[in-house]
């Protein structure tokens, strides 16, 4: 940060710590796509008065990230000065834990680590690799962690021998229950629609691969390259380009929630070929519109949505499956999925479960 920026902030959190005691609730956030829809979520089914969120402006493209809003939202550049010892407040809830700053702040200040802290597990802070100590040190001595997929808090309780309290609370999506409404998927044309992955990465490649016996057949494949990895996009690209020609559609620029939605809609499946927690809000979309949605069953994603009445099929099973048999969608099945996949968009759901969060002891 540059000096004037320091000077800005520094004056900023003082007017904060005045206002903080206030507060119950101290949200610590970035502005990442889930986060304006949660705090959406938040002010609209509880008290912004006992709710302060503090969030970072990471990400400058608003209609990638649009930035949370609020008369409880202060937009911070840092948490340098930032005082959370007060005892009105109950918790600390930390949204993620991509934020290196966060993870100093908690292990400068142990107290509010282990007896306010509460983890909001996303799924790339928890599986990444190569952690430092102090990032093991906090994620070991947290409060409490909160899964947004039920399991993970679990996998958490068991990497870092933890006592912390256990909770899982469903993280809302861009996509909001208005906008799956709206949206009714087109008539089938015929052709076999499916998606390879919620974000590049090299997975995409072992799948194209395994599903190159089916290039002969009437099917388009499509992958999302305008997030996640960015060293292997053009690998992917032209692996797909080389296998099935153009009925390969890479996607490289970002939708709006209502074009990502749409695009959703008119899927016929939907493949996870990650091998751990990830684009659950892809697969809970892909539900509600009652599509084949495919993950590795070891994955804690897998038991999360069967444990819904989701019907999720084991994506290992993938290159031993006939055509006929891969796209198989009853429509038996299909309503089941949707019957699971519209608990996810119901709001006294959510409500509850976050409820739990912020009112236990």
């Amino acid at each position: 940060m540059k000096i004037k920026e320091i000077i800005k902030n520094i004056s900023l959190i003082s007017k904060v710590n005045r206002e903080i005691k206030k507060y119950k609730y101290i949200h610590l956030m970035y502005n990442d796509k889930f986060n304006k829809p949660f705090v959406d979520f938040l002010n609209k089914n509880f008290d912004t008065k006992e709710h302060l969120v503090l969030c970072k402006q990471w990400i400058k493209d608003e209609k990638v990230a649009p930035f949370p809003v609020g008369e409880n939202v202060v937009k911070i550049h840092s948490l340098f000065g930032l005082n959370l010892e007060s005892k009105n407040i109950e918790k600390i809830i930390i949204h993620s834990l991509f934020d290196k700053e966060v993870v100093i702040y908690l292990k400068n200040h142990p107290d509010i680590l282990k007896n306010k802290a509460y983890w909001v597990i996303w799924g790339g802070d928890l599986y990444g690799k190569n952690e430092k100590e102090k990032e093991i040190f906090v994620k070991k001595n947290m409060k409490g962690y909160v899964a947004c997929i039920a399991g993970d808090e679990l996998v958490a309780k068991n990497k870092y021998n933890s006592n912390s309290l256990l909770f899982s609370a469903p993280y809302t999506i861009p996509t909001t229950p208005e906008i799956v409404k709206n949206i009714v998927p087109l008539k089938s044309s015929g052709t076999i629609n499916i998606q390879i992955n919620n974000s590049s990465d090299k997975t995409i490649i072992e799948m194209l691969d395994i599903l190159g016996k089916f290039k002969d057949e009437n099917i388009k494949i499509s992958t999302v390259l305008s997030y996640g990895n960015k060293d292997c996009k053009q690998e992917i690209a032209q692996k797909g380009r080389e296998i099935f020609g153009e009925k390969f559609n890479p996607i490289w620029d970002f939708m709006s929630p209502e074009e990502y939605t749409r695009h959703i809609a008119n899927l016929d499946i939907i493949i996870f070929n990650q091998n751990r927690q990830q684009g659950v809000g892809n697969a809970i979309l892909a539900a509600y519109y009652g599509k084949k949605i495919f993950i590795k069953k070891e994955v804690t994603s897998y038991k999360y949505l069967t444990d819904k009445n989701i019907c999720v099929f084991d994506t290992n099973t993938i290159p031993t499956l006939k055509f006929e048999e891969f796209v198989s969608n009853p429509p038996e099945i299909q309503d089941k999925t949707k019957a699971g996949g519209a608990i996810f968009f119901n709001i006294d759901y959510q409500t509850n479960a976050w409820k739990r969060v912020f009112e236990s002891e």
